[in-house]
């Protein structure tokens, strides 16, 4: 069969436009998509899936995982983000999780929770902004976009000031809102698609804005001015067919930006690249799912993912490096769905948590 290498991005794109499907919990905790936890830095897996009902123990094995978040303040507690079937959290670690009904069969494009408040949640569902101070007993609207074609696909909260909430549309425009979601400004518009935003955890005012084909850009003063820093990542071909990045929790100024080439890494907040050496060669896997250890910068984890014809997936692997990435160790993934993020335990770095999808 012949094989396609596609970003993520590229083929969710229509589905951030249009994307939902029902809500599908099964009867068994153990299933194709949902989360899998290691406790074993990556040996072994296992799902944790369950969800309590009145009914009974149901399942979210059925649920297409976009995105998985956790919490600055809480290490026990994970939100589950999904491709049109809702919102879900956990309060101890995938070992039970929860909906939350007001999103029920949504596409959860963003969710931001606010590093000093654990109960204080916004989340995007494309059109609105929600936000919640009372862990998710109820919920109120913030913002709306009264652009039909437009959505709010990413959210993030500033490190140095709760009160500022950042938020990027689709269709290129940055807003901020500084005094916690009551109001909201354009600060930049960018004139193409976005697709990820994310606040420096280690770096107050500072924020990164990530677009598929146009590159990625910083601001240090609360999204007021940008800095392109695309240049150096056109050193490394398709490097602009974007599909994560992830920002070193462990050192000051340094991020990964995975793309269709594969991995380059910057310990200069962007402005210089070098290039992650692989086990696998540049364009030739789909990389979705990438980790480093904040407190073992040497453990370093990556999923390479092959696309077919439509899209259908040929097969995923794990791998594993324990020096820095010098050499790589080949892991089995506990299903054949698609790995769609990878995030490491905040105080237990032999923990994983994995989400998975199918792009049906």
């Amino acid at each position: 069969m012949p094989k396609k290498f596609i970003s993520f991005f590229a083929v969710l794109g229509m589905l951030i436009l249009t994307g939902a499907s029902c809500i599908s919990l099964g009867g068994t905790t153990v299933g194709p998509m949902g989360v899998f936890e290691s406790t074993d830095k990556a040996e072994s897996w296992k799902a944790v899936s369950a969800f309590p009902t009145n009914q009974g123990v149901k399942s979210i094995a059925g649920i297409k995982v976009f995105r998985l978040y956790n919490d600055p303040s809480d290490s026990n507690a994970i939100y589950l983000a999904s491709r049109g079937q809702g919102l879900f959290y956990t309060y101890d670690n995938g070992q039970n999780w929860q909906s939350v009904p007001v999103f029920n069969n949504a596409f959860i494009y963003g969710l931001a929770v606010d590093p000093t408040d654990k109960c204080t949640i916004y989340v995007s569902d494309g059109p609105h902004i929600f936000k919640t101070t009372d862990c998710s007993r109820t919920w109120k609207i913030v913002y709306t976009e009264e652009r039909t074609t437009e959505r709010l696909v990413s959210l993030s909260i500033d490190f140095g000031d709760h009160n500022v909430v950042y938020g990027a549309l689709l269709g290129g425009d940055i807003m901020v809102s500084k005094d916690a979601g009551k109001s909201w400004r354009v600060t930049k518009r960018f004139g193409f698609n976005l697709q990820y935003l994310t606040s420096d955890p280690l770096t107050p005012k500072r924020i990164y804005v990530a677009s598929y084909r146009n590159g990625l850009f910083r601001s240090d003063d609360l999204g007021e001015n940008w800095i392109d820093l695309t240049a150096g990542l056109d050193n490394f071909s398709d490097s602009r067919a974007f599909n994560r990045l992830v920002l070193n929790g462990g050192q000051k100024n340094s991020l990964f930006w995975i793309s269709k080439y594969g991995i380059v890494r910057s310990d200069d907040a962007g402005l210089t690249w070098t290039e992650l050496k692989l086990l696998t060669p540049p364009g030739s896997v789909n990389i979705y799912a990438f980790a480093i250890n904040p407190k073992n910068q040497k453990e370093i984890y990556y999923t390479g993912t092959i696309l077919g014809e439509k899209n259908v997936h040929v097969r995923s692997t794990f791998y594993k490096s324990t020096d820095g990435g010098t050499n790589w160790l080949t892991k089995k993934l506990p299903t054949n769905t698609i790995p769609t993020h990878l995030m490491l335990h905040p105080d237990n770095g032999s923990r994983l948590f994995m989400g998975f999808t199918t792009l049906d």
